[in-house]
């Protein structure tokens, strides 16, 4: 079965370690211009604070989604259906 983020027509929700590496990029290329802006300009940083934790709640919400197939996907909740 494939999820969803959001709606049937958003993006498909990524494999654990396809969420993974996407998570690490995303983070890798939130630091890179975090620290680009903030080398530019350092009365940015309560915006850019603003930006990280927005950011990190988005990951949170993308690895949930990914934990959520994941046990969609497996025997346990199968077998844990059948019961009810």
């Amino acid at each position: 079965m494939e999820m969803k983020y959001e709606t049937s027509k958003g993006g498909a929700v990524a494999s654990l370690p396809e969420a993974l590496q996407d998570m690490q990029q995303r983070l890798a290329d939130l630091q890179a211009r975090c620290a680009a802006q903030l080398s530019k300009d350092p009365s940015l940083f309560a915006t850019l604070e603003k930006d990280i934790h927005l950011s990190f709640r988005q990951l949170a919400d993308r690895f949930a989604a990914s934990l959520l197939a994941h046990a969609a996907s497996s025997d346990a909740l199968a077998d844990q259906s059948k019961k009810n």
